[in-house]
């Protein structure tokens, strides 16, 4: 895994380096460089030891765009890692390319409505896409639990996209004509969940413990025995709507609400609720 080039392309690196930019970017490649160790190794944190052994070192970075050099990952390590000594660096980077391959095709399939289904075969990954053809792609190694610790990564660099500063941003091998992550700004949003609303309201009784007047969102909790399971959910305010309703219904233990649910459509996890649009309180 030496011999990355890590890059951004942007109006925010014309004349020198916008920070916010810079650092969301090079965060989310350590996040998503650092999740491939723990998905292969199956922790779910670097120890101070981990950082030690498996770090990463920029060792250029060129103007223009902001373009970085990464090294020397495995710090101190010649050919193979001490804790899995049959992975080396190559096999590390292969399961890289694999897994970002892997999250790519099936965040892609779940925008354009596509069902999937995710299956484990030995040592490789299975994924079908429902259709005509019920198309089967395999993905060497075993990228579903890596994809799951590089996800983060991806949409921190996701979040840094932005028209005319940030265009594109994309890592890969300089000994490879094609990088293993390409991110332009016109498929912004990709690696975030797509979401569906329910057409019809649901009526809830719940008590709303907290609410943000300026941001105009808050929190409910639901009791059993409801159209949804009992729990809590955050919600937001459409329309004109005045915030007062909301504030003053947090002094009451229970209200009426009714409210658009949104369900976040994750193809790593069940769909789950996302939260709820709710037009208005009644106690």
């Amino acid at each position: 895994m030496e011999n990355l080039i890590f890059r951004m392309d942007g109006g925010a690196f014309d004349d020198g380096y916008r920070l916010d930019k810079m650092v969301s970017g090079l965060h989310g490649t350590q996040q998503i460089l650092e999740g491939v160790y723990k998905g292969v190794t199956g922790k779910l944190r670097l120890s101070k030891n981990d950082r030690e052994l498996y770090k990463l070192i920029a060792e250029d970075v060129q103007r223009g765009s902001l373009l970085v050099h990464l090294g020397a990952i495995f710090s101190g390590v010649q050919q193979t890692l001490p804790f899995l000594p049959s992975l080396s660096p190559e096999d590390m980077w292969e399961y890289t390319k694999a897994s970002a391959a892997f999250l790519y095709d099936i965040y892609k399939a779940a925008h354009e409505g596509k069902p999937i289904s995710v299956n484990q075969e030995g040592q490789n990954t299975a994924v079908v896409t429902d259709g005509n053809d019920n198309t089967v792609h395999v993905y060497n190694g075993p990228v579903y639990q890596i994809g799951t610790q590089i996800i983060t990564g991806l949409r921190t660099l996701d979040d840094a996209l932005e028209e005319d500063n940030v265009k594109e941003i994309s890592l890969g091998s300089k000994f490879e004509k094609v990088p293993a992550i390409k991110m332009p700004f016109e498929e912004k949003g990709l690696y975030h969940p797509p979401v569906s609303i329910d057409e019809e309201p649901k009526t809830l009784n719940c008590d709303i413990f907290d609410f943000n007047k300026y941001d105009r969102v808050g929190k409910l909790r639901v009791s059993e025995s409801q159209q949804l399971p009992e729990g809590n959910y955050k919600f937001r305010v459409i329309g004109r709507q005045e915030v007062e309703d909301y504030i003053l219904s947090m002094t009451e233990k229970q209200v009426e609400v009714h409210c658009m649910v949104e369900y976040e459509n994750d193809p790593l996890r069940e769909t789950r609720i996302g939260r709820g649009s709710t037009p208005f309180p009644r106690t």
